[in-house]
């Protein structure tokens, strides 16, 4: 099931990481301002639901203005681990196909906080 991503959403949180409308990362002692490109692919991992994202599908919505290597695709989800400080957990590569995030997904919003639950993943309770 995908989650839906409107515009009074501010934040999508998962495990103990937040990813903030304005593209800041916080959690696990990490507060980061991720590059555009990396904010943006990770937005669209978290609104996948746990649905595989095929490689095709991220390079059209997140580099629509013309043609782009899929290398820069890769090196973004390699950054992403790094800053996620999880090699594979969080992002799991379906060989030859796309990416596939592994963790449950809450809208958050200003004034509204998502409710705990255990990532299948990774273990960590979520109770931001």
């Amino acid at each position: 099931m995908a989650v839906v991503i409107d515009g009074s959403a501010t934040s999508l949180v998962f495990a103990h990481w937040t990813l903030h409308g304005d593209g800041r990362l916080t959690g696990g002692g990490t507060d980061v301002q991720l590059p555009p490109k990396e904010g943006q692919v990770l937005r669209l991992l978290l609104g996948s639901g746990g649905t595989l994202m095929t490689k095709d599908r991220l390079l059209e919505l997140a580099w629509p203005r013309g043609e782009v290597a899929e290398e820069s695709l890769t090196r973004c989800i390699y950054s992403l681990r790094k800053y996620l400080k999880a090699d594979k957990v969080f992002i799991k590569t379906i060989y030859g196909r796309g990416y596939r995030f592994t963790c449950p997904v809450q809208v958050g919003s200003a004034d509204a906080r998502p409710v705990a639950h255990v990532c299948a993943a990774c273990g960590q309770v979520n109770n931001v």
